[in-house]
């Protein structure tokens, strides 16, 4: 079968040099499959398949819905560890099995929780459990996904569509660049595919060409717009955003930052950036030079407020000012407020 000749209406290039370069070290799955384990959520070191159903999860616990969940993480070396989440209607049983972890404790803890919780950060989406029995801390995170573009060091993507035209190129601002990267990390590029119907003769559709090059890898992806496949559709959003962004770029918003108080002092709070509730609770007694140790950043903000604040607040602030000097770095905000549930 000889491949369709494709006219280029658009080229999209945009390119990112930004950040820290993430590990490419994780192995991958040892005797994969996702079925076998009977799988509904499946997070492979970041790359999330399945995350529509702990969407659905999380509203049909906040019905009062009765329901199950599977939810498979693969660890560094490839093996499986399961979480299981039963909502009978009042509380969460876990049932949490490292039992195939070769390099774990190897063993199986059952406990209940009260809530399923959801918390969306610039950088970040989460979905963790709270008044969970012999807890540290009384959470139990259950799924995170991160996207924060500024810590990879290439992001390039390659947009092409349409049936004819010619190839254009342009950039994108940092906040359309940190949207496209975001859901294509929700949309788990890197391990899944769009899929293209056939079109009928006559009915002419957008192809849409797609490469995503990350830090040392790779991914081409290719499809049409002709069929309404759900594995195409949240592709198809993507590319569309981009040719939308080229035109009406996004307002800036890189003075606003999101984080958890960790420390308050006289006219002065340490703060995490885009820390989640899970890992405020892992930091809870990390102190002074050891914040060095975490790939996290941690700000200290100058505010007279200071005193109107509580460690563990989280808060949405304005930065007015970049401060030299100091670990961690220093600003200074006025506009400082509480995000309440």
């Amino acid at each position: 079968m000889k491949n369709p000749k494709w006219l280029w209406l658009l080229g999209i290039i945009f390119v990112l040099l930004t950040g820290c370069q993430e590990s490419d070290q994780a192995a991958q799955p040892t005797n994969k499959n996702d079925s076998a384990l009977n799988a509904d959520v499946v997070d492979e070191h970041g790359g999330i398949s399945g995350l529509d159903k702990m969407e659905n999860y999380f509203q049909q616990v906040g019905k009062k819905e009765k329901g199950d969940l599977r939810v498979v993480s693969y660890t560094i070396e490839g093996d499986p560890i399961l979480t299981d989440l039963a909502y009978d209607g009042k509380q969460i049983e876990v049932k949490h099995d490292s039992t195939r972890d070769q390099y774990g404790s190897g063993g199986v803890d059952t406990f209940q929780c009260g809530k399923l919780k959801r918390e969306e950060n610039p950088t970040n989406l989460s979905y963790y459990l709270t008044d969970c029995d012999g807890v540290q801390g009384n959470m139990w995170d259950i799924l995170t996904a991160s996207y924060d573009v500024q810590r990879q060091d290439v992001f390039e993507v390659e947009l092409r569509y349409g049936k004819e035209g010619e190839k254009q190129t342009i950039e994108l601002n940092d906040e359309d660049k940190q949207e496209v990267y975001k859901q294509l990390v929700l949309a788990n590029y890197l391990n899944s595919k769009p899929e293209s119907d056939e079109c009928p003769k006559e009915k002419q559709a957008d192809n849409y060409f797609m490469k995503v090059r990350i830090n040392g890898g790779n991914h081409t992806l290719n499809w049409n717009a002709c069929g309404s496949h759900e594995r195409s559709k949240p592709f198809t959003d993507i590319a569309e955003y981009i040719i939308h962004a080229s035109q009406n770029p996004a307002k800036s918003n890189e003075n606003v930052i999101y984080g958890y108080i960790m420390e308050v002092k006289e006219n002065q709070i340490l703060i995490g950036k885009d820390l989640t509730a899970t890992d405020l609770v892992s930091l809870e007694k990390v102190k002074g030079e050891e914040l060095s140790n975490f790939n996290i950043t941690f700000l200290y903000v100058e505010t007279e407020d200071a005193e109107e604040f509580s460690e563990g607040d989280k808060i949405v602030m304005k930065v007015d000012e970049v401060l030299e000097g100091g670990s961690p770095g220093r600003v200074r905000a006025s506009d400082i407020k509480k995000i309440t549930e």
